[in-house]
């Protein structure tokens, strides 16, 4: 197989603070540049129904054009199962795919221990060429870097938004909440009109760290989840379950199904769920749209990270692939089909994607206008599972639940999950 070749000093890996290095310096790495003979590489993803066919969609245009590279997709059911299996699966490298969709804290340990691709020289590379990678929304592009280095591409995006009956809220001469208060009210005067609540969401833990946030709180290893802030999340929620305005999910796991079916009037979830919120009303009454009712929303989505046990000629397959769904023509067309939202600037602007017919392109700027990020930070993951599982379980049980209690239990977990 003939290549040409770049070779390209790629320095010692420095991470956050607290986090190791082991195994993670490299010297002298060879940059295939050109691929000219055949070659296979694996993609580990998480799509289902709409949003696995158009992903199946773009590899197939990518692999028209490049009839050198075959991507075989393989879907790992969930997100929580694809987690699963990278952790399970990093003990034993050359068992990785070359690629993998997944969140920054999910790879934060493989990163320190050099089994993931730093993606910079790639993308400063004169021959590979990426296509104005600037143009990418800087939020994107930060949250997918580690002390300075490219790790992950962002591709899949989205954030949460309020979905609503705007028929039903039309009827009551309702305005769409804007604030948490105003959430409040709103569902108040649908459950005492039409006796089903006004509003729930859909990730608890989403929840609780955006209502931290909008109290000027960061959930980390330095927050104190009995204070003042912590309780008034708890109670927030609490009182809407307790006196009927608020809901759950609960076994419908997602608040989708129960929209639909007009036994809420709103819920507040991915924007990516327009697909499934277009199938299950199915023209019942007429969809509405609105941002996150408060000052913060949090940026949502996986990015896509190479595996550093993958061939030189697989590593530049993978980017190739990268560079190509992620082409402003093909982001137009990934949110389209999708509900996520275009990760270049020139795809949002764009009147082919103000055009689309998408629900959230018009509202799209006002939805990440206060997007932020979690910290990134060992056992991250873990305690932002936690929050959503002891909130569940109280308001699982409205009657008898103990917020103080919960949250006192809350610290004392965290104090190993931190560690």
């Amino acid at each position: 197989m003939k290549f040409k070749k770049l070779t390209a000093l790629v320095l010692s890996l420095g991470l956050l603070t607290g986090c190791s290095t082991k195994g993670a310096e490299k010297t002298n790495e060879e940059i295939v540049t050109e691929i000219t003979s055949p070659v296979e590489i694996t993609f580990w993803h998480a799509m289902n129904g709409d949003l696995e066919k158009s992903l199946q969609k773009l590899t197939d245009e990518f692999m028209e054009k490049n009839p050198n590279i075959t991507v075989t997709l393989q879907n790992q059911s969930s997100y929580k199962d694809l987690q699963q299996k990278i952790t399970a699966t990093v003990a034993s490298p050359s068992n990785l795919p070359t690629m993998t969709q997944a969140y920054p804290d999910w790879v934060f340990n493989p990163i320190s221990d050099g089994l993931v691709t730093d993606l910079t020289p790639y993308i400063e590379n004169e021959t590979l060429k990426f296509d104005n990678y600037e143009d990418i929304l800087p939020s994107l592009r930060e949250a997918a870097k580690i002390d300075g280095k490219i790790y992950g591409m962002p591709f899949n995006k989205s954030t949460e938004v309020i979905w609503y009956n705007k028929t039903l809220l039309d009827e009551l001469g309702l305005k769409v909440p804007t604030t948490y208060d105003e959430l409040v009210e709103v569902s108040k005067k649908i459950y005492a009109e039409k006796g089903i609540p006004g509003v729930g969401f859909d990730a608890l833990s989403t929840y609780y760290t955006t209502f931290l946030k909008s109290e000027g709180k960061v959930f980390d290893n330095n927050f104190d989840v009995t204070s003042e802030e912590s309780a008034k999340a708890f109670n927030y929620y609490l009182e809407g379950v307790k006196e009927g305005y608020f809901r759950i999910a609960g076994t419908d796991n997602y608040l989708s199904g129960p929209f639909a079916n007009e036994t809420v009037a709103m819920y507040i979830g991915s924007m990516a769920g327009e697909n499934y919120v277009k199938q299950g009303v199915n023209g019942k009454f007429e969809i509405g749209v609105s941002p996150y009712p408060t000052n913060a929303s949090l940026q949502q989505g996986t990015d896509i990270y190479v595996f550093e046990s993958a061939t030189a000629e697989q590593k530049t397959a993978a980017y190739e692939f990268l560079k190509f769904i992620t082409t402003t023509d093909k982001q137009i067309q990934w949110a389209s089909e999708t509900g996520y939202m275009p990760i270049r600037q020139s795809a949002v602007e764009s009147e082919a994607y103000k055009n689309s017919g998408s629900l959230i392109a018009p509202i799209l700027s006002d939805a990440t206008a206060n997007l932020y990020t979690n910290p990134l930070l060992t056992g991250a993951d873990a305690a932002y599972r936690e929050a959503g599982t002891v909130l569940e379980g109280v308001l699982a049980q409205p009657d008898t639940a103990d917020v103080n209690k919960a949250l006192e239990d809350f610290k004392a977990t965290l104090n190993s999950v931190w560690e």
